[in-house]
């Protein structure tokens, strides 16, 4: 449901701002948004938290009205991913940097490769949020949004196979 609700989004808010004013389509975005939050709330789902940021900035669009707004949901929530991803990098570095007497365990797992790929897509990701947020086309910044930033993390997993697929060959 996220995820189809993540492709769809900024061509809705770029259809919407074109359609309607700024308090209809924050209005929209609120309401589907709040939908979802009650989706995952009744299942129980931790996923509540994505939907809730949407409410947020769309909250923002009805009481700033600018449309503007609606546009930082997906930079909101790239921008959180990035920040938990090098938080948890930062922390398992840290670790294997204290406990000394756990090296031998470390060096058969070794920290996992992959961290600095996926924190560095997570970066990279923000930073094209950013640069099509502020440069791109509004339909541009809809493409990136529903299916561009899916291509970026495709990538890094790719590099994730590819070295994990050097390493054991």
């Amino acid at each position: 449901m996220l995820t189809l609700f993540s492709i769809i989004y900024g061509p809705l808010v770029v259809w919407l701002t074109d359609s309607f004013d700024d308090k209809t389509s924050a209005a929209v975005v609120l309401a589907i948004s709040g939908v979802l939050i009650i989706i995952h709330a009744a299942k129980k789902s931790p996923a509540w938290i994505i939907p809730f940021i949407y409410l947020i900035i769309s909250l923002g669009t009805l009481f700033f009205g600018k449309t503007l707004w609606l546009k930082f949901g997906p930079l909101a929530i790239s921008l959180g991913v990035g920040i938990l991803l090098s938080m948890r990098g930062t922390v398992m570095i840290q670790n294997f940097i204290k406990n000394q007497r756990f090296i031998p365990r470390f060096k058969n797992d070794g920290i996992s490769f992959s961290v600095p790929i996926w924190i560095s897509a997570a970066w990279i990701n923000v930073i094209l949020h950013v640069g099509f947020l502020a440069f791109a086309s509004k339909w541009l910044w809809a493409f990136y949004v529903s299916v561009g930033w899916y291509a970026v993390f495709a990538l890094g997993a790719l590099i994730c196979l590819f070295l994990q697929k050097r390493r054991y060959a």
